[in-house]
């Protein structure tokens, strides 16, 4: 067996091809597709390894089938050794002398399943086109689609893949290639073949080590190698664990243990083994296996999914399901409760409230006391419901929701049509959650027979984007909306001090500015032509009577005729009203209203009084946080400061950009969010001069505990080395507006600034642009390699500036450098490798569209610099094209909350924050606020 899958990008490719030296002469082409993992059901190097595992122990095979394995991305994973015969077709395969080099596509590329395009399609057609060239094949012979080699009944590589036209791509590449100037003879290479990325596939293979087989398409291939891909997260993530204290070992509460069967417990989007109640893998299998038996004995044949309001604590929303759970049951509907959130609400509502009466405080100043710590809450949250039904978090782990919907429309696909009907009913911001999740099943043929939302605090895009084409297709069979009319949504208060519905406060304050229309405001749905036709209603909001796809079901204020089906008038208890209830019930059994099933043995009054309004008492006593908590906390005490320096440039002379300038004002906006005296150069005013004298500011007025941020989004570049400090002789820079004077800023620069910085500070970078990994120069640099696009951040060098640069630096000039190491106290996110380019599309860079919305959620949170890159990096890689970093830092550095004082968690700092400590900066950081409200 090989040493492992390595994924290339087509460079490495290109010099692994290049360098190897084959005992096996390659004859041909064979071409195949997994169908099984689809595109979407791709996980990264957990699925290669599954495959892989599965076949070497299914069938006895050397390594895995193909020689190549090309993702949805564009990656190329390396498989069979390059010298040994694939398992591509049987008496197809050829000998360890000579036979077919295989591909395989990640996809189920048949007709209305996968499409073939972006940067896989480039990839394949690059990757054959290569082959073809090297190995000097016939494009009209010697590339072979798996359908045209065997007698066995099959589509692969996909009925979707015109083999006519992929030909005719493969080349017009191949004349591409022809017409590259090829390297000058007798050239020393840059490096040895061993070194390539990739190397162990090209050596020679052991004797003897051939297969006749063909690789498995069928369905129970694909449910092993879906079983052991999860099976594999979930070991990693256990294994991920820090050591010491903070390891937890699942040990269920007996207290819970009626509802096990029925629980899905999530902890940021992924299964939980944290709590009363864990959930592993297998305990998602446990689930099934009850649903199964539930449809086996059951007439009626029902499942539920359910998920309650966000920021709801553990504790309160196992007592819910646990008091829901028997009359569910009773009326033969097998539940599924989703715990995914925290019960910080609570928190923030004292935080906000602080020990004083606030009676004569106007909505207003609620709305903005609440803006900053909510809306890092309140995203918090949502990120966490979109994380769950993704299938790819991070690189290669799957949500939790996600994990347990493959293997719900596994079941269904097992029972066959009509054998099970799902329903689904979300409260507040359950609508949220199901808005990402219920999609995910839908995509695979499973139906929603009925979706009950109440009071939804889903913003009305998102639905539209997500369960609206769902609801028009039919997919989603029945939707039901439960909220309040405007009048009575006026006169509930949240927390008794916030004169309207929570609704109001979350379209105000917590989704930021301008204000957002949620689809649980009935006076959002008057105003929007798309909504009142879904829902049958007029722009004053009463019912048309034509008919429509959606019902909505409002509660009226007290004075009006009360709604038989939902008499809630606060927005938490809706879940907990018998009228609204029972009315979901009925739509589930398809029975009719007037029948009443369901209201008289509802279990009222509840076990708990739940979601987020709790009696306010007149005076809320602030706790204490623990001493060790409030040393971890990122919370600045008295004399320290943050201050942070952010630069956008568009108005190039050469190549404008577009979204610098927005990313700089986005930058800001973050920064300010989470307690930043920020200053900004724009344009015209970010010359050389005035980059390096704002930086050199930051750091010369910074003292001990200070936390000063440097933000640029531009064009990079990189100039010929003039110090003789670069060992790839050049230097990378930023393109002040007056570059073309030969003022640049380069690394040496930012360096030297940089190595002033006073001991206790720390300074962090965020950079947006091309070959911004070496700017600071902490690591050593590569020389990026060109492509072509009209939107990246790059800033080619002609003779004439190169020679203004070396004009403009010569009086500078400064001895050579002898070694590049990490700076102390100094964090650098960049934006991408220096082998990529930075992007920039829809008015802003891809880095910064993810990276500065992250840095409000995940300073709050109290993340370390390290996890923030993760989510960061899950989110901009996902697109293939560049891949953020942090440049390596100081021992310890990556482990230190992101953005907090150096004197809160010495550099050394050993395991992640606990949840005490997340807690304790995120109360500081509210008090902070209340504090200054009140003054």
């Amino acid at each position: 067996m090989s040493d492992g899958s390595r994924r290339l990008n087509l460079i490495q490719f290109a010099h692994l091809l290049d360098a190897a030296t084959l005992g096996r002469r390659v004859t041909g082409v064979h071409v195949h597709h997994t169908r099984h993992p689809s595109r979407g059901d791709f996980l990264g190097r957990d699925s290669i390894e599954a495959i892989r595992r599965y076949q070497v122990e299914t069938f006895g095979w050397p390594d895995l089938a193909q020689h190549l394995t090309i993702d949805p991305s564009g990656g190329i994973w390396t498989g069979r050794n390059w010298n040994l015969p694939p398992a591509s077709v049987a008496g197809e395969n050829g000998t360890a002398s000579g036979g077919p080099f295989m591909v395989e596509l990640v996809g189920n590329f048949d007709e209305g399943f996968d499409p073939f395009d972006g940067g896989q399609r480039e990839a394949a057609v690059e990757v054959i086109a290569r082959l073809v060239r090297a190995f000097r094949l016939d494009t009209r012979k010697a590339i072979a689609f798996h359908r045209d080699l065997t007698r066995t009944p099959t589509t692969c590589p996909g009925s979707g893949i015109d083999r006519a036209r992929f030909l005719q791509s493969v080349r017009a590449r191949i004349e591409k290639l022809a017409r590259v100037r090829p390297a000058r003879r007798g050239k020393a290479p840059l490096f040895r073949p061993q070194h390539l990325a990739g190397f162990h596939a090209t050596l020679p293979a052991e004797a003897g080590a051939e297969s006749a087989g063909e690789v498995p398409e069928h369905s129970s291939a694909a449910l092993e190698i879906a079983a052991r891909t999860t099976a594999a997260i979930a070991v990693r993530q256990i294994a991920s664990r820090p050591p010491g204290p903070t390891v937890f070992i699942p040990r269920d509460s007996a207290e819970w243990a009626d509802l096990k069967p029925h629980v899905v417990n999530l902890s940021r989007g992924e299964l939980s083994q944290r709590g009363a109640i864990s959930t592993s893998p297998a305990d998602l299998d446990g689930i099934i296996a009850r649903i199964r038996a539930h449809v086996a004995r059951s007439d009626t044949q029902h499942v539920l999914l359910h998920a309650h309001g966000g920021l709801v604590g553990e504790r309160s929303a196992l007592e819910y399901a646990r008091t829901v759970r028997p009359w569910w049951m009773d009326h033969g509907i097998y539940p599924v409760f989703f715990i995914w959130e925290s019960d910080l609400f609570e928190t923030l509502r004292q935080y906000i409230i602080g020990p004083r009466a606030l009676a004569d405080l106007t909505d207003a100043a609620i709305e903005t006391a609440a803006k900053a710590p909510g809306s890092i809450i309140w995203s918090g949250m949502k990120e966490s419901a979109r994380r769950a039904a993704s299938a790819a978090i991070r690189e290669g782990d799957p949500g939790g929701a996600w994990l347990f919907a493959q293997r719900l429309a596994v079941l269904s696909a097992e029972l066959g049509p009509d054998r099970m009907a799902l329903h689904a009913v979300g409260h507040s911001a359950g609508a949220i959650f199901h808005s990402h999740l219920l999609p995910v099943l839908t995509a695979q043929g499973v139906p929603i027979a009925t979706a009950s939302v109440l009071a939804p605090a889903v913003r009305t895009d998102l639905f539209k984007d997500t369960l609206l084409p769902e609801v028009r297709s039919g997919l989603i069979r029945r939707l039901t909306m439960f909220t309040m009319e405007e009048d009575a949504e006026r006169q509930d208060d949240c927390w008794t001090i916030y004169r309207k519905s929570l609704l109001y406060l979350v379209s105000r304050s917590f989704e930021g500015l301008p204000r957002r229309p949620i689809l649980g405001l009935h006076e959002s749905v008057r105003k929007d032509a798309v909504l009142r036709e879904l829902f049958g209603v007029d722009e004053s909001g009463r019912r048309t009577g034509r008919p429509s796809a959606a019902e909505l079901q409002l509660s009226y204020a007290p004075g009006s005729d009360p709604n038989p089906l939902t008499r809630a008038l606060r927005h938490g208890d809706f879940d907990n009203d018998p009228y609204t209830m029972s009315a979901a019930l009925r739509r589930i059994l398809a029975l009719e209203d007037e029948t009443g099933i369901g209201f008289d043995d509802f279990p009222w009054p509840p076990a708990v009084d739940r979601a987020f309004e709790l009696p306010v008492p007149a005076a809320v006593a602030v706790p204490q946080v623990p001493a060790a908590a409030a040393a971890a906390a990122p919370v600045l005490t008295s004399g320290q400061r943050r201050v942070a320096l952010c630069v956008g440039i568009d108005r190039y002379v050469q190549r404008p950009l577009a979204g610098c300038v927005n990313d700089a004002r986005t930058w800001g906006e973050a920064l300010g969010t989470l307690g930043f005296d920020v200053q900004y150069l724009f344009d015209s005013r970010a010359t050389r001069a005035a980059m390096l004298d704002g930086l050199e500011r930051l750091v010369s007025k910074a003292r001990a505990g200070d936390v000063v941020v440097f933000q640029y989004s531009g064009h990079g570049t990189q100039l010929a080395d003039t110090t003789g400090d670069e060992r790839d002789r050049f230097d990378e820079a930023f393109v002040p507006v007056d570059y073309h004077t030969g003022a640049f800023l380069i690394d040496d620069d930012v360096s030297d600034v940089l190595s002033g910085l006073p001991r206790g500070v720390l300074a962090t970078l965020f950079t947006d642009c091309c070959h911004s990994g070496t700017i600071t120069r902490f690591a050593p640099a590569m020389r990026a390699l060109e492509t072509t696009s009209d939107r990246v951040r790059f800033l080619p060098i002609d003779p004439s500036l190169e020679a203004a640069h070396q004009e403009f630096r010569r009086p500078m000039r400064a001895p050579a450098r002898k070694k590049e190491k990490a700076l102390p106290g100094v964090i650098h996110f960049a934006a991408c490798r220096d082998d990529e380019y930075a992007w920039e599309s829809g008015g802003h860079g891809d880095f910064t569209t993810a990276a500065a919305p992250l840095v409000v959620q995940s300073a709050g949170r109290g993340d370390t610099n390290e996890v923030f890159l993760d989510e960061v990096y899950g989110i901009v890689s996902a697109r293939g094209r560049q891949h953020p970093m942090l440049m390596p830092p100081a021992a310890g550095m990556s482990r230190l909350a992101l953005l907090a004082p150096l004197t809160s968690v010495p550099p050394s700092a050993g395991p992640a924050r606990d949840e005490r400590q997340v807690r304790a900066a995120l109360l500081a950081h509210v008090e902070a606020i209340r504090r200054l409200l009140q003054a």
